[in-house]
C-alpha cells in the first residue's frame, strides 16, 4: 500500500508539473533573495579580513615629529609582542590634469623583502600589470577621483608643491612610467591622508621603489603584532587586543625618538658653543693692536699643536672624539685668523672679520631661538581605525546591508508565502476526491498527509536548496560591486554558507508544509463519502452594491457577473491583492531608491553649493596678492577666498573626516555656499564662538545644538569646538568657522587655498582656465559642473544594488501574478466550459475571467503605492553611506514606473493566459464531475 501512494505521488508530480515547478520557483525566489542580502554583511566582512590577512595590513602605524631613523626600527622590533616592523617614506606632489593642479602622495614599497619577511607589511595587490621594477617606474591606483591618465604605459610628470624647490632633491626623476595598476589594504575607502598642499586633498596614491626617494628619514613606521591573526578585524575585540600588545612598541618608538631627540640636541647645543668660542675669539683678536697679536702667536700656536696631539691620540685610541675635534680646529682657526691680522697692513683683514663677527652672532642668536622653541618631540600611534576612518565606514555599510535584510527580505518572502498558501490550497481542493478514495479504501490519515507532505516538501525543499545556494553565490556579489565605487577590496568571496542554506530551507519547508497540512488535516476530517462528491459552489448571493439600484443598473451584465464572482471569493481576491500590493511596493522602492541616490548630485550642486567653481590658489602668496589677481581676471563677477582643510572630527569612539571651511573675512558665503536650517530651512550665518556642522556629519557622530566635539589635525593637535547649527548637506562633511575663531583655536591665522567663483555672463570658460593657470598664483579651476558630472558617474555603480531589487522585484511579480490567475482558470474550469458552450466567443470568455485580475491588480497597485512609500523611506534611511544623504522623498516617478511595470505584467499573464482559455476542454470539464 505504502509503494502504491509512493508511485501515486510521482505521478503527481509529473501530472502537475507546472504547478510543482510553480511552488518550488516561488520558494527558490523567497530564499535565495533572503539568503543572498543576509549573508552579503558577512561576506563583505569576511572577504575584507582575508585580504587585510593575505596583505598582512599593518596593526599599528608609528609617527614623530622628526622623522623615523632605522634606530626607531630596530628598536620597536626588539619590543614585546612584535613580529615585524618597517619604514616608508611618502611625498605630497602637484601633477597638472586638465589645466589644474591635483595633489597625489608619492608613497615607497620595499621591493627587496621577500615575502617570508617579518618585516614585510601593506603588499600591494596588483590589478593590472606589474610592480615597478626599476628607475622610473611606478605603479598607481584607480579609485572614483582618480585621473583618466591613470592606464599602463602612461607617463606622470610631477612637480614639488613648494614652487621654490625641486622635485629632484627629494624624488631621483619628476617623471615616472606607470607599469602597475595596484590597491593597497592601507587604503580600502574613498578617503586619503589628509595633506597641506593645494586644495587640501589627495586625489590619489603612487607607489614608487624605496630606491626612487633621497631623503634622510622615514616619514612613518609600520608595525605587525603577534597574536592577531585569528581575530576579527573589526571587532572589539581585536582593537582593544592591538591597544594592549601595542603598548611596548610604542614605548619603544618613544624612547628611541626621544633618545635621538637629546642626541641632536645635545650635538645642536655643542655647535652652537663652539660656534661661541670661535666668535669671542674672533671678537678678543679683533680687539688687540697688532704688536699684541704677534706677542700672543707663539702662545696660540702651542694651544693649538696640543689640541692637535690630544685629538690624534684620542683617534689613535679608536675614539670618535667629536669635541677633541672641534676643540683642535677652533684653536687653529683662530692661530690663522690671528697670524692674518698681525699681518693685515691695510685693515682689510679686520674689516672682513668685523662682518664675520657680526653674521656669526646673528647666526647664533637665531639658532639659540630656535632650539628654545623646538618642543619636544612629538610621537602619534595609529591603528587601522584611527588612521583611517575608512575601516569604520565600511564595517557600517555592510551592517546597512544586513539592516535592509531584516526588511526587504522578509517582505520578499512573505509575499511569496502568499502565492505557496494559494497554491498549496488550491491543490488540496482538487484532492478531495482523491482523498475520500483513499479514506474508502483503508488508508490512514498520516499515510494520506504523506503524499502532500512529499509533494509539497519536494518542492520546498528543492527550491529553498537551489534557490538558496544561487542566491548566496549571486547576490552578495550584485550588492558588493555596487560598493566598488567607495572601497577597494579586489574581491568578495561568497562561500556556500550551510548554515543559511540550512535556516531557509527549513524556513520553506515549515511555511509550505504547515500549509499542506492545515489544508489537508480539514479535509481528512471528513467522511469518504462527503469527499468523493464535489464540493458545493458557494451559495450565490446579493452584494452590497445591488441595494444602489442607480448604481447597479449602470453596470453591464459582465461588470454585474465580475462584482458577484469577486466579492464571492473573498479569498481568491484578497490573495491577488496582497500579492500585486507587495510586488508593486517592491518595485517602487526599486525605482525610488535610485532616484534618492541620484537626486543627490543635484541637491547638493543645485541647492547647497551656488559658486560656479573653484580657483585652487598658491598659498604661499599673500592674501592681498591673490585678491589682486583674481580682482583683475576678466569674466569673474565675483570671488572668495576660502581655508579647506580635512580634518578628523570625533566624539568619543565615533570619528569622520570633514573638510574644515573658513571663508575669508567680510565675503558673503550665501553668494557661494547656502547655508540652510535642518530645522525651519532659515538662513544660518556663520558667527564667532560657534560653527555650523553638516546634517550627514550630525547623524554620524550624535550631534546637536550646543554639543562638542574634537577635530584632530593632521599633526595631531587637537582642537575641541562647539555645534552653533547643523546646516542642509548632502555629500561629505563640512564645519564652518569664521576667520577669527580659527585663529583663536588653531592659533594661526588661515591661509587661503581656495577661491570660490562667480562667472560673468557670456564668460569663455577655457579661456578664463588658461589665463588663470598662466600665473603661479592659480594651481588649478574646477568648475561646477566637472564636479557633479564627476560625482554621478561614481554614483551609477550603486545602480547595481538598485538593479537588484528591481529585477528581483519584477521576477516575483510575474510569477506570482502568472500563479494566482492560473489558479483561478483552474478553480473555474467547470464555470469556463459552461459559458463556453453557452456560446460565449474567445474574447467575451477572456473578458468573462481575465477583467476580475485586472480589477484585483489595479486595487492592488493603489494599495501599493503607500505601501511602497513605507518601504522605500525605511530603505532609503537604511542604505544610506556615511558621505552621503539620500533624499528620502519618494519621486512621483518612481510610484509611475512600479505601478506601470505591475501592469504591463498583469496585461502579459493575461495574454498569456489567453491561450489557456482557449484551450479549455468544454466536454471534458463539465463532465469531470463523473
Amino acid at each position: 500500500m505504502t509503494t502504491a501512494l509512493f508511485k501515486d505521488t510521482i505521478r503527481e508530480i509529473l501530472r502537475s508539473k507546472g504547478r510543482f515547478l510553480s511552488v518550488m520557483l516561488i520558494a527558490a525566489l523567497g530564499c535565495g533573495f533572503f539568503s543572498g542580502v543576509k549573508a552579503t554583511m558577512p561576506d563583505m566582512v569576511d572577504s575584507a579580513a582575508d585580504y587585510f590577512n593575505e596583505y598582512r595590513l599593518m596593526d599599528l602605524k608609528l609617527v614623530s615629529g622628526i622623522g623615523v631613523r632605522s634606530s626607531d626600527v630596530e628598536a620597536v622590533k626588539g619590543a614585546e609582542n612584535v613580529r615585524g616592523a618597517h619604514a616608508a617614506y611618502s611625498k605630497d606632489v602637484f601633477y597638472l590634469h586638465e589645466d589644474k593642479n591635483i595633489v597625489l602622495k608619492c608613497i615607497s614599497f620595499n621591493s627587496s623583502l621577500d615575502d617570508s619577511s617579518p618585516n614585510l607589511m601593506n603588499k600591494l595587490h596588483v590589478v593590472e600589470g606589474r610592480l615597478p621594477e626599476k628607475d622610473g617606474e611606478c605603479a598607481v591606483e584607480i579609485k572614483i577621483s582618480s585621473p583618466d591618465t591613470f592606464k599602463i604605459g602612461e607617463k606622470l610628470t610631477f612637480s614639488d608643491p613648494d614652487d621654490t624647490k625641486k622635485l629632484t632633491d627629494t624624488l631621483q626623476s619628476d617623471t615616472f612610467e606607470i607599469v602597475g595598476i595596484v590597491t593597497s589594504p592601507q587604503y580600502i575607502g574613498y578617503e586619503r591622508d589628509r595633506t597641506t598642499e593645494g586644495d587640501g586633498t589627495i586625489v590619489s596614491n603612487v607607489f614608487l621603489r624605496e630606491e626612487e626617494f633621497y631623503t634622510n628619514y622615514y616619514t612613518e613606521m609600520f608595525v605587525d603584532l603577534e597574536g592577531l591573526d585569528e581575530s576579527d578585524p573589526f571587532s572589539e575585540e581585536y582593537r582593544r587586543s592591538v591597544k594592549e600588545k601595542g603598548a611596548a612598541a610604542e614605548a619603544a618608538f618613544r624612547k628611541s625618538v626621544n633618545e635621538r631627540y637629546d642626541t641632536l640636541r645635545s650635538r645642536a647645543e655643542d655647535r652652537i658653543a663652539a660656534a661661541q668660542k670661535t666668535a669671542d675669539t674672533l671678537n678678543n683678536v679683533l680687539d688687540m693692536d697688532r704688536e699684541d697679536l704677534r706677542k700672543h702667536l707663539t702662545e696660540w700656536e702651542k694651544k693649538a699643536a696640543e689640541a692637535r696631539r690630544i685629538y690624534e691620540s684620542e683617534v689613535d685610541k679608536g675614539k670618535r672624539a667629536y669635541l677633541e675635534k672641534s676643540t683642535m680646529l677652533q684653536a687653529e682657526k683662530a692661530l690663522n685668523i690671528a697670524r692674518e691680522l698681525a699681518d693685515d697692513d691695510d685693515g682689510s683683514a679686520h674689516e672682513k672679520y668685523r662682518a664675520q663677527l657680526q653674521d656669526s652672532r646673528r647666526e647664533i642668536d637665531d639658532a639659540k631661538k630656535q632650539l628654545e622653541d623646538t618642543p619636544e618631540p612629538t610621537v602619534y600611534s595609529y591603528d587601522r581605525f584611527s588612521a583611517s576612518s575608512d575601516y569604520s565606514s565600511f564595517e557600517g555599510d555592510s551592517r546597512k546591508i544586513d539592516s535592509i535584510a531584516k526588511v526587504f527580505p522578509v517582505f520578499f518572502m512573505l509575499v511569496a508565502g502568499l502565492v505557496c498558501l494559494a497554491t498549496m490550497s488550491r491543490l488540496m481542493d482538487e484532492q478531495r476526491g482523491l482523498i475520500g478514495v483513499y479514506k474508502a479504501l483503508g488508508y490512514p490519515r498520516g499515510k494520506i498527509l504523506s503524499k502532500y507532505l512529499i509533494y509539497s516538501g519536494v518542492a520546498a525543499v528543492t527550491g529553498g536548496l537551489c534557490g538558496s545556494a544561487a542566491g548566496l553565490k549571486i547576490f552578495p556579489r550584485m550588492i558588493f560591486n555596487g560598493y566598488r565605487m567607495l572601497y577597494n577590496i579586489p574581491k568578495i568571496d561568497t562561500p556556500l554558507r550551510w548554515g543559511y542554506i540550512a535556516a531557509c530551507t527549513a524556513a520553506s519547508a515549515v511555511c509550505i508544509c504547515g500549509v499542506t497540512v492545515f489544508t489537508c488535516m480539514r479535509d481528512l476530517k471528513e467522511v469518504p463519502g462527503s469527499l468523493m462528491r464535489p464540493k458545493p459552489p458557494k451559495a450565490g448571493k446579493r452584494v452590497l452594491l445591488e441595494k444602489w439600484s442607480a448604481v447597479w443598473g449602470r453596470f453591464s451584465f459582465m461588470g454585474k457577473v465580475t462584482t458577484r464572482n469577486m466579492l464571492r471569493s473573498k479569498r481568491r481576491f484578497f490573495m491577488t491583492l496582497a500579492g500585486v500590493t507587495g510586488c508593486t511596493a517592491l518595485i517602487i522602492t526599486g525605482f525610488g531608491l535610485k532616484n534618492s541616490i541620484s537626486s543627490v548630485a543635484d541637491r547638493q550642486f543645485g541647492e547647497v553649493f551656488v559658486y560656479d567653481g573653484i580657483a585652487v590658489l598658491n598659498d604661499r602668496f599673500t592674501y592681498d596678492e591673490l585678491e589682486s589677481k583674481l580682482n583683475d581676471a576678466e569674466g569673474l563677477e565675483n570671488h572668495m577666498q576660502t581655508l579647506i582643510n580635512e580634518v578628523d572630527a570625533s566624539v568619543g569612539e565615533n570619528k569622520c573626516m570633514v573638510n574644515i571651511c573658513v571663508p575669508s573675512e567680510g565675503d558673503e558665503l550665501d553668494d557661494f555656499v547656502l547655508l540652510r536650517s535642518t530645522k525651519d530651512g532659515s538662513t544660518l550665518t556663520v558667527k564667532d564662538g560657534s560653527v555650523i556642522i553638516t546634517q550627514k556629519m550630525a547623524d554620524i557622530l550624535d550631534l546637536e545644538k550646543g554639543s562638542t566635539f574634537t577635530v584632530t589635525e593632521a599633526d595631531g593637535s587637537k582642537v575641541e569646538f562647539t555645534v552653533g547649527d547643523i546646516c542642509k548637506n548632502y555629500a561629505f562633511h563640512y564645519v564652518f568657522i569664521t576667520p577669527n575663531d580659527y585663529e583663536r583655536y588653531f592659533g594661526r591665522k588661515p591661509v587661503y587655498n581656495v577661491s570660490f567663483i562667480k562667472l560673468a555672463e557670456g564668460t569663455d570658460k577655457d579661456e578664463l582656465r588658461s589665463r588663470l593657470l598662466e600665473s603661479s598664483e592659480v594651481y588649478g579651476l574646477n568648475y561646477k559642473e566637472d564636479q557633479s558630472r564627476g560625482f554621478l558617474d561614481s554614483m551609477d555603480s550603486l545602480n547595481t544594488v538598485v538593479g537588484v531589487l528591481i529585477f528581483s522585484a519584477g521576477l516575483l511579480a510575474a510569477v506570482v501574478l502568472y500563479d494566482l490567475a492560473s489558479i483561478n482558470i483552474t478553480e473555474r474550469m467547470r464555470e469556463i466550459a459552461t459559458v463556453k458552450v453557452l456560446g460565449f466567443f474567445d474574447r467575451e470568455t477572456d473578458d468573462y475571467i481575465l477583467r476580475e485580475n485586472l480589477i484585483s491588480a489595479a486595487v492592488g497597485i493603489v494599495l501599493g503605492l503607500p505601501v511602497g512609500r513605507i518601504l522605500h523611506y525605511f530603505v532609503t534611511v537604511t542604505a544610506e553611506v556615511d558621505i552621503l544623504i539620500f533624499d528620502h522623498s519618494l519621486a512621483p516617478s518612481a510610484m509611475v514606473y512600479g505601478a506601470l511595470i505591475t501592469a504591463l505584467f498583469t496585461l502579459a499573464v493575461n495574454g498569456a493566459l489567453h491561450f489557456s482559455l482557449k484551450k479549455v476542454d468544454m466536454i471534458g470539464s463539465l463532465k469531470s464531475v463523473e
